[in-house]
This record gives structure tokens, sequence and C-alpha cells, in this order.
């Protein structure tokens, strides 16, 4: 199968070359680092490739703008450049619809295109691919190879050649070899590296709205396997699929393994004879996509918080949220129940709440009974932790209020095989309607998954159903989990309110810090989070307003350079950078 290799022009006048080949709906592979049509099909292993990417579809790539056939005379090496000259490519073909193939560092302008123009794109296939270029490799990595570039192409192009495929034959090393001597010269390959290093998407990949398939190999030394798998993890509804093998050029290792995921993503007919594939990610691989799609959250998140203004997030005294939806929410939630203690009436006024561990639901009902009046009791009742008589007692002790008064009866689902906790309680939720008195019950609980889980678990037990049938419509709730928002507004809320404590104002956080308590797995609630607080500002000196990074931990504590080291080279921008800080 030959290629056609023609040129076309992107709007500011750049000649670029493209090839065609094969007939069908267009599926475009944007390039990656540098390309040359020439010489990149070249290659005894690329023919069956083509073949089989080619069967079913019109397959269009092109040179990079600065080398290979394209116009060599490049100055731009914006992001942006490389998207118009994709925009020129489409354009010119007057496609409509189109499956677009992001390879390598092409992935990136394919998911700025994807983003752009999502009407136009049916697919979108990711391969060896990453958002954030800055993560490829070591600084020091990144000058020893522009330095040999430079200095020394030949050498620098075999050694990219047994980099992008470390256990290829030497054959394929010369062929990759010469490819790239031929396709750039020194000056522009740097130029292009430099490029691919300031790639950084992060932000687009939510906004994705076509289906999406990434495809990585394990043992990708040009992109690293976990930069894959956590791109895919902030795109929604990606799908993900690890390859085995370390080969970051397709068609050299086993190209099955990726053809037959993408034929079968785009709907075209695929060889039942042919041995499949795992393409479902083990259990370790689903729990680490997780754990990167968390530090890639909180490395964005953090990034961009120069300014935090605490009230801008508050819902109700020093309870603050990250997500607007929830605060809004939990809004709703703290105007209805203080209105039933503002404004008694001879109606029930009792709520149900769940809310998930950690969230500070107690904490929600305190500060809701701090911004009431003075003249309004707070009783606050744990079931898990009351016998039957102090649970009594508790409850006798509103038998005699001269006023409103809110009572908390928190791990309300507790004692499940236990009948006195809900046949006690009935009569005090009925006491505003029959008695006239005015109580308020916030019924808190964090059982099972979510508010219709606990809703069963107190409806199986004795008395349960009756206990629900007086909680009225819209006064039950849902708290959801701490996300990594709330858990960084949390952490700053505590340092501004434990520096108050002891006379300190504290008007920065360096983001690094910041970063350290989004990701760290034993500072997931605000209990956790207000000790870690207090326990920092003691190590803040008395003529600094700042926390950094080192306050956090003790002297000598190894994990605090531990956690440099691993977080290494991913955060560089949080370092000496800081998120001010006011109420």
């Amino acid at each position: 199968m030959e290629q056609e290799i023609r040129f076309c022009m992107t709007v500011d006048g750049v000649r670029i070359a493209y090839s065609t080949m094969g007939q069908g709906p267009a599926l475009v592979m944007v390039p990656g680092w540098i390309s040359h049509l020439q010489l990149m099909w070249d290659h005894s292993a690329a023919k069956p490739f083509l073949e089989k990417a080619t069967r079913y579809h019109t397959f269009i790539t092109y040179d990079k703008y600065g080398c290979g056939l394209s116009e060599r005379n490049r100055t731009d090496f914006s992001q942006e450049s490389e998207l118009r000259v994709l925009e020129a490519v489409v354009d010119y073909f007057k496609l409509k619809r189109l499956a677009l193939w992001g390879f390598s560092q092409g992935g990136s302008v394919a998911i700025a295109y994807a983003v752009k123009h999502p009407r136009r794109v049916t697919h979108l296939i990711l391969y060896g691919a990453y958002a954030q270029g800055e993560n490829l490799s070591t600084d020091e990595l990144k000058i020893a190879f522009k330095s040999l570039i430079r200095t020394a192409w030949g050498i620098g192009s075999k050694t990219f050649a047994n980099l992008f495929a470390p256990d290829a034959e030497e054959a394929a090393v010369l062929w990759f070899s010469r490819l790239q001597r031929e396709a750039a010269t020194p000056e522009m390959a740097i130029q292009l590296l430099d490029l691919s290093y300031g790639v950084n998407v992060v932000d687009l990949l939510p906004k994705i709205r076509v289906p999406t398939l990434v495809l990585h190999r394990k043992g990708d030394r040009t992109a690293p396997f976990k930069l894959g798998r956590e791109m895919a993890s902030l795109i929604p509804k990606a799908r993900f699929v690890p390859l085995e093998g370390n080969s970051h050029i397709p068609f050299l290792g086993d190209a099955d393994s990726i053809l037959r995921p993408i034929a079968e993503f785009l709907g075209d007919p695929v060889d039942n004879a042919q041995p499949k594939p795992s393409q479902q990610p083990s259990v370790e691989e689903r729990a680490q996509t997780a754990v990167d799609s968390a530090a890639a959250l909180a490395r964005v998140l953090i990034a961009g918080l120069d300014e935090v203004a605490l009230s801008r997030y508050r819902v109700v005294g020093s309870y603050t949220r990250y997500d607007e939806a929830v605060r809004n929410t939990l809004k709703d939630a703290r105007m209805r129940i203080a209105a039933g203690c503002l404004q008694p009436s001879r109606k029930r006024e009792n709520h149900l709440v769940w809310a998930a561990p950690g969230t500070g639901k107690t904490y929600f009902a305190q500060q809701i009974a701090a911004s009431l009046s003075s003249t309004i009791r707070f009783q606050e009742l744990n079931l898990a932790k009351c016998s039957e008589q102090e649970f009594r007692v508790g409850l006798g002790g509103l038998d005699h209020i001269d006023g409103p008064c809110l009572c908390l009866i928190d791990e309300c689902d507790a004692k499940p095989q236990d009948s006195w906790p809900y046949e006690i309680l009935l009569p005090y939720l009925d006491a505003s309607v029959e008695l006239g008195t005015p109580l308020v019950f916030v019924l808190a609980g964090s059982g099972g998954a979510n508010l219709g889980e606990i809703k069963k678990r107190i409806a199986a037990r004795p008395k349960g159903a009756d206990l629900l049938s007086r909680i009225p419509d819209g006064n039950e709730y849902e708290i959801m989990p701490l996300s990594i928002g709330d858990r960084v507004l949390v952490v700053l809320s505590q340092f501004r309110e434990a520096g108050k404590e002891v006379g300190r104002d504290i008007s920065a956080v360096e983001k690094l810090g910041l970063y350290y308590v989004a990701v760290n797995p034993r500072l997931s609630n605000a209990r956790q989070l207000r000790e870690f607080a207090v326990r920092a500002i003691e190590r803040v000196p008395p003529n600094d307003d700042r926390i950094k990074y080192d306050h956090l931990f003790s002297a000598g504590d190894p994990e605090n350079k531990a956690f440099w080291l691993q977080a290494q080279p991913t955060v560089v921008g949080l370092v000496n950078s800081f998120a001010m800080l006011k109420d």
C-alpha cells in the first residue's frame, strides 16, 4: 500500500506535507515530537500495521511544522501553532466528521482540537500521550538530551532511538536514528523537544466530551506509563487500555494489541480468530489510577490558588465546602433547621442527615447552633456512646425546657440490635405537635453508602419505620465526602483558626504544603486536619506569618525528605509559591 503525499497551507501561510492511505471514514493521526512522511513508514513492521489501520478508513497524517517534508523555517513553537496545522489539514479535506488519533506529543494537540471542535470528532484515540510535558523527565536529563542533540546529533539520534524502542533490533535503531536526523536539524529538534516539554493540557481534560480511548505501554520510557494512566483518569468516561511492552513507536512490538482495541472502539469488524489481549486493568492498576487522578487534580487545583477568601466557601460559621452545589445543598439544610428553631410552631421539625465519614457532620450541626440566638439551647447525644440510661437522661433534660432547642442525635443508626433507642426517641420527635414543645431534631449518621441505604437500615430496626415517618418531606440531606478542594479548605481554615488562638495571623501557606495535605491519606477528615494544623502552627517562627512545607514536619522527620523526593519533578511549580489567605 502506497501513501500519497501532497501539500496544503495553514491560515498563516505555512506549507504542510500530508499523506493519505486507504478508503472509508477519516482517521487522522497527529504526529509526535518529529516526523518524516517518507521515512516514517519505511520499516518492514510499518506495512502490516498500515494495512490493518487503513482497512476500513482513510488514514490521514502529516509532517509537523518545522520538520520532515513540511516547511522547515519555523519560529512559532506554541501549542496554538500546532493546533492551526491540524485545523488546516482537517479543513483542507472538508471533513465534517473524523476520528482523531493523537500520538505522543500529538495527543495534546488532538485533545485541544477535540475540546474546540467537539461536533466534528467522533472518536478520540490517545496513544503514548501525556497531558503535562514537564513530567516526562527530570530537569537534569532534559538539559543533557538537548546538549547531546546540539553537540552530537548522530549519537543523540541513536540515544533517542534506544529510548523510543529499547528492545528493538539494530536495524530498527538505525532506521529511527536516520529518520530523526533527516527529519530535523539539531536546533529544530531541540526547539520541538522544548515544545514537548512545555505541553500542559491538564485543564482541558475534564472538558472532553467525545468518546475517548487511551492506550499506553507499561514499559514506555519516552512517556512513562503513569502519565497516560493519570491523563485517562481525568477524562470523563475515558476507556484506558494498559498494554504490555516498552516501545513508544506503535508498530514496533505487539502492534495487534494496539490495533484491536482501536478497531473495537471505532466499531470496525475484528478478526475474532486472533487472541484477544486483556484490556481490563488489574485491581492494582485501578487503585494506582485513582491515586494518580487525585494527585493530578490536587496539583491543578492548588497551582491556581493564589488567593483564598474563606468567606466565599462558607456554609455556616467555620464550616466550609469547596464545591458550589454541595455548599448550596448544605445552606438549604442550614436554613430549614434554623427556621425551625427561630420560628417554632406545632409541627414536626425533624431532619435526617446522612454524611460520609470524616465530613464533619457533628461540626456542621454545632456551627448551626452557634449561629443561632443564645436563647436557643443546643443538646448533643451520640447514640453510639450512650447506654440506655444515659440516653434516657439526656433526652429527659428536654422535658422542661422553656424555649426552642436544637437537638443532635449523632450516629442515629447505632445499636441496630436494640429496640430501646427509637422507643425512647419517638415521643420526643412528636413533642412539638402533641405538646407544643419547640424541639428541632437532627438525626445524623454515616451508615451505608448514601441516604437511601441508611434509611433502609433504619427501617429494618424496631420502630425504625415509625421514626422515618416523623421526618417531613424535604428534611432529608446527604453530606458528600470531602473532596480534595474541601481538604485544602479545611486545613487552610484550621491554620487560620489555630493561629488566632495563639495570637498569630497566618496569611499565607506554601502550595507544596497544601499538596502534601491533599494527597496524604492519613489526613482525610476534619479532626485529623485540626490536630495537624495546631502542630504546624507551633513550628512557625514567631516573626513569620507564613506556613512553609517544612513547618508540617518535626525536626528530622524522614517523611519530609521522602515525600519531597517522591513528588519530584511534578511539583516544582508549587515550591516557594504561596496561597494568600484571608477570612
